[in-house]
């Protein structure tokens, strides 16, 4: 049984022998190996990056990317809403960006209850090289994140504050370091705006460029562990209503990210800054092992503790904790 997953999928299907034995028999001569083939159809809802897996052996993943049939070779009828829609030809440059969730407030209450939806768009397709020489096009990306506050012990359950992100950034993927402990290794610069869209005193709005170096290890087979460390300048912050927002939210964030991609999970965001540090940890756990691989939800836990998560009372300090579901983690 092999299991394939794509950020918006997780499917197990059945790979079949090729010239096997009839018997299923095989004589392994002494220092020797054998060698057995089988093959699989890719569901046609799935292309992009795919990961495979094989549970049953308890070995690593490995990840390819399949390409879509072209519509004017297809044998059969597109299913409606399928990727490879004739309407839809630049869809796989979309792809999810920041973690998507909606968590309700457990302490101090419902009142802190938050959801956060978030994509990136590739603009150009033009991959790099393997020396990463060619291809520079290829690193530029736009992206939006929404995170709304969400109050639902009132009667009318308002939204309290929204912060709409959108953001250019250049990514390069893969930068060889030539060394066999970092499994990768890229870096991320950047612009975003972040604001509340609202007027009058209760109007917040700022803008930074950034540089993110990211780094993954592999710790074991299943468990990796990432961090990102990021700084950043203030790029024309409103200094009519969050002049000094830099004493709360700093000049720097590490991330770091720990677990098994099919299981548990740990994500730790810290900053520091003038007025103290402030640490956001969110730990989720996939539910698809719960319903037999047919519910695609992970449980997540969001724990906050700081300064500034939102820009409006960014001086407040607040310790918030919240439970819920997320669709990208």
């Amino acid at each position: 049984m092999v299991t394939l997953s794509t950020p918006n999928s997780i499917r197990v299907i059945e790979a079949s022998p090729i010239n096997a034995a009839k018997d299923r028999s095989v004589t392994i001569p002494a220092m020797g190996y054998a060698k057995q083939e089988y093959s699989f159809v890719i569901p046609q809802s799935m292309n992009g990056n795919i990961k495979l897996s094989l549970e049953a052996l308890g070995v690593g993943p490995v990840l390819f990317t399949a390409s879509a049939i072209p519509v004017g070779k297809r044998t059969d009828q597109i299913a409606i809403g399928e990727k490879e829609s004739v309407f839809h030809p630049f869809l796989n440059n979309l792809s999810a960006y920041e973690p998507m969730y909606f968590l309700v407030g457990a302490h101090p209450g419902k009142e802190k209850s938050k959801f956060q939806l978030s994509f990136k768009y590739k603009l150009f397709n033009d991959a790099f090289d393997s020396q990463m020489v060619r291809g520079f096009m290829d690193g530029f990306h736009l992206a939006y994140t929404q995170t709304s506050y969400w109050d639902l012990s009132s009667d009318s359950k308002p939204f309290d504050d929204t912060s709409y992100k959108p953001e250019l950034f250049y990514l390069m993927p893969k930068i060889d370091l030539n060394t066999s402990w970092i499994k990768a290794f890229g870096i991320k610069t950047g612009f975003q705006h972040e604001s509340n869209g609202k007027d009058d005193i209760v109007s917040r709005s700022t803008n930074f460029a950034y540089i993110e170096a990211i780094l993954a290890f592999s710790l074991t087979d299943k468990h990796f562990l990432a961090i990102a460390p990021r700084i950043w300048t203030y790029v024309g912050n409103d200094n009519d209503t969050n002049p000094d927002l830099y004493k709360y939210r700093g000049y720097f964030n590490l991330l770091a990210k720990i677990g098994d991609p099919d299981g548990l999970v740990l994500e730790t965001n810290t900053r520091w800054a003038e007025e103290g540090p402030s640490l956001q940890a969110d730990l989720s756990y996939p539910l698809t092992s719960l319903f037999q691989n047919k519910l695609n939800l992970y449980l997540h836990l969001q724990y906050f503790n700081g300064y500034a998560e939102r820009l409006v009372e960014y001086q407040k300090k607040e310790e918030i904790l919240r439970l819920g579901f997320s669709l990208i983690r």
